[in-house]
């Protein structure tokens, strides 16, 4: 009870700290926001002629450092060591990666066997044309390979169908329309959802006819996941922390709910027709998610099959042999748990210590996963159930470059109301806690997600040049149970945004660095945090890099892919709202006092380019240091080779020119 009403003197408080700060200050950000809505997302002249002004300036700005050529130089070094990543296997034993190894973007490569020579599904030119691979789904015999592609990283996927004999063409293309969650019914069948920004359909493709025939919609942000005896399971979203799993009747059309709203992470039929997920629903508010069966003659029935007592990330389902393989998660390193369908552990070997990122596997046993650490570039590894041996799929190297000096420890630091928050901190091995060391505080994005000790060219580049980098996993992040991931919700986004102003205050408590040494990083829900705390907490930190972040919730949630709209007011609240408008940095805008790099992605769904060039805008008509570049060939991130090592360039240099001596 006691807990009960700290929290809430807490929430109390956070909002009379976000009025006090709202009077005039507000009133100059709303006029100048009057003029800038009347071009700023609809004039495509004048936006772009203020993305060159700005683009130009940023360059230019940045490239006459003393920083940059050694900085470029590094990056395309350390950023040319490539990738291995998202392996499947179909039923004959044909192993399929993404893998980029000379190209601008990754290409979709088979093998036959492990470590042969790896044979190039998808062509080379399509990064000339601004093409990439979203996804890509194998059909279980192997006669052919499903690719979602995309172009300037816009998440719009077309899709492509190449056959096992190297043939290919496209089957759904439209500028228009993402095409995603692909499910196969046959081989001449697939179900898909189709999303046009504003509604969600469940569709039907048939190859040979080349038919699209729309069969289901609902306001939910939903997705297909597996199919069985007419059939499809499908799991709707409430929100990142609530969904619920449903069954729809291709034929007849109509759909019935086979669980509680709880939270689901996909799921899977077994041969029998009952369904293996993974759930919250049988879980104590402070306990980890765990795999359960539903039988569909008793729906809203739950079955507990196993619980792993920690984190599970993903997992496979092995039908013809009724055997679960699960990712699970530990302080964000990997470990794999393989369980039959009556809780029975078997045998399965394990990786040295690290992460990975996917598993897949066939209906007889064969799985695939990737796998990295700090020190070990990506690789992709196989194994046959109830074996022990791990054999390597594929991996890239890493041109001599000596990985073995990253150091990093997952470490916890304390919240303002004494709860500890998990970091991954990286040193350089001189460092000294003198306060004497550059630092940059790095907030993943999500809100949903996790920084984990994965392999990042990046950071061996911030070592070598001193910088310490801490990465915290605040309330909200995944990783530690489904509380942990719901506790940033709503008006408690308050706390969590202390915990992230908290992680500076460990590295000077620690002695690790002081405020003018240190700068604050982020990208999308980081680039948020970013972006509140240069409004909220100005000294604490030299300069701020904020990359695709949301600076004003209200104007995300309309001008974004609507379809994310009702999932984001559950997690910020009602757009319009008060607690939006509290949430949202551009309103403290004249608070802002540190030098700070704003980029946005110009074919970003996900945060409009129109949010962060907005915010750029206030920022310079309000005086402050604010350099803006925004990519007009990407969306949410970098979609080509060259853009991520400026993107990394750029930022680091940002960062090394207001905190290194």
């Amino acid at each position: 009870m006691l807990k009960l009403k700290k929290a809430g003197v807490l929430v109390i408080l956070f909002i009379i700290l976000c009025f006090a700060s709202l009077p005039s200050a507000q009133n100059r950000v709303e006029d100048i926001l009057k003029e800038a809505d009347t071009w700023i997302t609809e004039d495509t002249t004048r936006i772009l002629a203020y993305i060159d002004s700005c683009n130009s300036h940023t360059i230019t700005t940045l490239e006459k450092s003393r920083n940059w050529d050694k900085t470029f130089q590094d990056l395309s070094f350390l950023m040319s060591i490539d990738y291995v990543t998202e392996p499947q296997i179909d039923e004959t034993g044909r192993m399929y990666f993404q893998m980029r190894i000379t190209g601008e973007t990754a290409a979709l490569f088979y093998l036959d066997k492990p470590m042969g020579w790896p044979r190039q599904i998808t062509p080379n030119n399509w990064s000339d044309i601004g093409l990439s691979i979203g996804y890509f789904d194998v059909y279980p015999s192997g006669e052919f390979v499903v690719v979602g592609v995309m172009k300037y990283g816009s998440e719009r996927f077309d899709v492509h169908l190449f056959d096992r004999d190297g043939k290919w063409k496209p089957l759904l293309e439209d500028p228009n329309i993402m095409y995603r969650s692909i499910v196969f019914k046959n081989k001449d069948e697939f179900f898909l959802v189709s999303n046009d920004m504003k509604t969600l359909s469940l569709v039907k493709y048939t190859i040979s006819t080349g038919k699209l025939d729309t069969l289901y919609t609902e306001d939910e942000y939903f997705s297909p996941i597996d199919y069985q005896d007419g059939k499809l399971l499908c799991n709707r979203w409430f929100s990142f922390s609530e969904s619920q799993l449903f069954i729809i009747d291709p034929e007849t059309k109509k759909s019935w709910d086979l669980t509680e709203k709880g939270l689901y992470y996909g799921g899977r039929f077994t041969k029998g027709g009952r369904v293996v997920t993974l759930t919250s629903a049988l879980s104590d508010k402070d306990e980890f998610t765990k795999f359960a069966v539903v039988d569909l003659k008793e729906p809203k029935k739950l079955n507990l099959l196993y619980d792993p007592k920690i984190e599970a990330d993903d997992y496979t389902f092995a039908k013809d042999i009724g055997t679960v393989v699960a990712m699970l998660n530990q302080d964000g390193y990997s470990k794999l748990a393989a369980f039959d369908l009556n809780g029975n552990l078997v045998p399965c070997p394990q990786l040295d210590i690290g992460v990975m990122f996917s598993i897949s596997g066939n209906d007889k046993g064969d799985i695939v996963l990737d796998f990295s650490s700090p020190r070990t570039p990506p690789s992709c590894f196989k194994f046959h159930l109830g074996e022990q041996k791990l054999t390597k799929i594929a991996s890239v190297a890493s041109f001599g470059f000596d990985f073995s000096k990253v150091n990093v420890e997952v470490i916890n630091y304390k919240s303002s109301d004494g709860v500890d928050i998990p970091a991954l901190l990286y040193t350089p091995s001189d460092a000294q806690k003198d306060g004497s060391n550059p630092a940059a505080v790095v907030y993943h994005g999500g809100p949903p997600g996790q920084s984990r000790p994965y392999f990042q060219r990046n950071i061996a580049f911030a070592l070598s040049r001193e910088l310490i980098l801490l990465f915290p996993n605040v309330r909200g992040s995944t990783g530690y149970g489904p509380a942990w991931e719901e506790a940033d919700n709503l008006e408690r986004r308050g706390q969590s945004l202390v915990d992230c102003e908290r992680a500076l205050d460990y590295l000077f408590e620690e002695g690790w660095s002081r405020p003018e040494k240190t700068a604050i990083w982020g990208a999308s829900y980081g680039g948020y945090v970013v972006d509140y705390l240069s409004g909220k907490a100005p000294d604490k930190f030299a300069c701020a890099v904020s990359e695709i972040g949301v600076s004003d919730i209200d104007h995300t949630n309309t001008h974004a892919d609507v379809t994310f709209q009702k999932g984001w007011e559950r997690e910020m609240g009602p757009t319009g709202s008060e607690l939006t408008r509290e949430l949202s940095p551009i309103w403290y805008s004249e608070n802002v006092k540190r030098p700070i790099l704003v980029t946005a992605g110009f074919y970003d769904r996900r945060v409009p380019g129109s949010d962060p060039r907005r915010f750029s805008w206030v920022l310079d008509n309000l005086g402050k240091d604010v350099l803006y570049y925004e990519e007009t060939e990407a969306g949410h991130g970098a979609a080509k080779k060259t853009q991520v090592i400026k993107d990394y360039a750029r930022s680091y240099v940002f960062i090394l020119d207001h905190i290194a001596d």
